[in-house]
């Protein structure tokens, strides 16, 4: 028990927690781009180290959170950060832990938390697990952040949840920031202002 607990806090919220942030602006700041969070998410163990990672980073006691259909990762979360579990359309993070149907991913992103015409910042940042962040799936990205355009190869949960998104035509300027981590600490960001190809369908 005591070695258990010793190997789960080698994570430090200062220094490693500085790493994860930094990693994450990164992602945000250059859609398309594949950064790691490897060696930061490696300091915990099981399946879900790197979301533990992004929540010992992002969630303290004054942030809300919710986490779709897993009391475990909740639990841990908060023993982890304060941050306790709240409705998803006020949450300011949204926890995806696994790859979820069609159905049920286009209601989580339809009615998470978009931000309001007076504050679009104001919205939530969802954080989905995938299996992997590079593949055969080709799309590509315009907006803040890109010049021009950006073609990208993803896995294709991951173009099938920013075409869903798109898809749902949230009106301009709202929105969300998704943020795609795979097992071995991938991090691909997608802003909320970035757009795919009109082309480019599910």
């Amino acid at each position: 028990m005591a070695e258990d607990m010793e190997l789960e806090y080698q994570f430090d919220f200062v220094h490693d927690g500085q790493k994860v942030f930094r990693g994450l602006l990164e992602a945000i700041a250059n859609p398309g781009e594949i950064k790691s969070i490897r060696q930061e998410s490696g300091k915990f163990e099981g399946k879900y180290a790197v979301l533990l990672a992004l929540g010992c980073t992002l969630l303290d006691n004054e942030e809300k959170m919710y986490v779709e259909k897993n009391p475990s990762l909740s639990s841990e979360l908060h023993s982890l950060t304060l941050c306790r579990e709240d409705e998803l359309k006020i949450a300011d993070y949204v926890f995806l832990s696994s790859e979820m149907n069609y159905g049920s991913l286009e209601q989580i992103l339809r009615n998470v938390k978009h931000g309001t015409y007076a504050d679009p910042q104001e919205s939530a940042t969802v954080i989905l697990s995938c299996e992997s962040i590079q593949g055969k799936e080709s799309m590509t990205l315009m907006g803040p952040g890109i010049k021009g355009e950006k073609q990208i190869s993803v896995y294709p949960y991951i173009k099938k949840t920013i075409t869903l998104y798109r898809n749902l035509n949230i009106e301009y300027p709202l929105g969300v920031d998704m943020v795609f981590a795979d097992k071995e600490g991938n991090l691909l960001g997608v802003p909320r202002l970035v757009k795919v190809k009109e082309q480019e369908e599910i």
